[in-house]
């Protein structure tokens, strides 16, 4: 039991099946497979860009153009697919449009040394403007039909979005716990300095970051774009910025970094997807899901503050 408590995501998972637990004594329907597979489903993208957001915080960092990133892949996207391109094609170059905004920010950020709340801040608004130069400022719709595929397609009965999800989670899992490039990232995010002298390429390092980010950003564009049916350039992704910081910080992430797991920020969204789902069910007001997601935000932060003060008590303490 102990060892269970120890886990670092063992705090978040068990409020996530105590808010589920309530919701389903509010109201019966919450907990039908159907609404379950719903749950899931909706929150497909929002968990994708989360993995690039938690690498992102993870080096201190943060990144406030992941909305306006997705906006003008998935109207490339359309556009691409209006003028009668091969949906796979398409898809492929909306992810590159989404690398090429990530290594954007990275060269800013990682070569130039500008601090990224600047650098993300500005491209919100380059990226934003232009999807919505190149759309003209209209709907894209009308997509063909072999595009449904990425965003409502089954495969054996599991959702297509789905599964792209869970092996993307699973891969970076990976790639954070057992590579270099991973312990890279939680040594500069948790002490910059003794990262440098111990030989690792910042510079490096946090361009790749922002690269990952926009790559998966990029496939979240082309699922969102085709799960919904239609992309409006000025209003796609308006607050996924938010939502997804708010998942990694739920999660368990350190706003100062170096602290965090994929498989934590995977929680915070499962979390946050069933407040949304739960409080619709249950019929209340859905301007209470804005209140009860930043509510959640103050208090992770708030549990950071702290374990992070105590950390350098003890480290202190140890010094002494």
């Amino acid at each position: 039991m102990k060892r269970l408590l120890n886990i670092h995501e063992a705090p978040i998972i068990l409020f996530t099946v105590l808010i589920g637990i309530l919701f389903t004594i509010i109201s019966p329907e919450f907990l039908q497979l159907d609404n379950a597979k719903l749950i899931l489903d909706q929150n497909t993208s929002s968990a994708i860009v989360a993995i690039g957001m938690t690498m992102v915080i993870l080096l201190g960092g943060i990144d406030l153009s992941v909305g306006s990133v997705l906006a003008l892949t998935a109207t490339s996207v359309g556009l691409f697919l209006s003028h009668g391109m091969s949906p796979w094609l398409a898809s492929l170059l909306g992810v590159g449009i989404g690398i090429l905004c990530g290594m954007f920010n990275g060269y800013f950020i990682a070569v130039l040394n500008i601090p990224d709340i600047i650098v993300t801040l500005a491209s919100m608004y380059i990226f934003r403007g232009l999807a919505v130069g190149i759309s003209g400022g209209t709907w894209m719709t009308n997509f063909p039909s072999g595009f449904q595929f990425f965003g409502q397609g089954q495969v054996l009965g599991i959702s297509f979005p789905l599964i792209v999800t869970v092996l993307l989670i699973i891969g970076f899992i990976f790639l954070l716990k057992f590579t270099r490039f991973g312990r890279r990232i939680y040594a500069i995010g948790g002490n910059k300095a003794a990262a440098k002298l111990a030989g690792v390429s910042i510079p490096k390092t946090k361009f790749m970051v922002y690269v990952f980010s926009g790559m998966l950003v990029g496939i979240a564009a082309v699922i969102f774009a085709s799960k919904v049916g239609s992309v409006q350039a000025s209003t796609a992704g308006g607050n996924l910025s938010f939502e997804v910081m708010a998942a990694v910080l739920i999660g368990g992430g350190s706003i100062f970094g170096g602290t965090g797991t994929i498989a934590g920020t995977a929680v915070g969204i499962l979390l946050m997807g069933i407040i949304k789902n739960g409080l619709v069910i249950a019929k209340v007001s859905p301007f209470w899901v804005d209140a009860t997601t930043g509510f959640l935000i103050i208090l992770a932060i708030a549990i950071n503050t702290l374990q992070y003060v105590r950390q350098n008590k003890r480290k202190g303490g140890e010094l002494i």
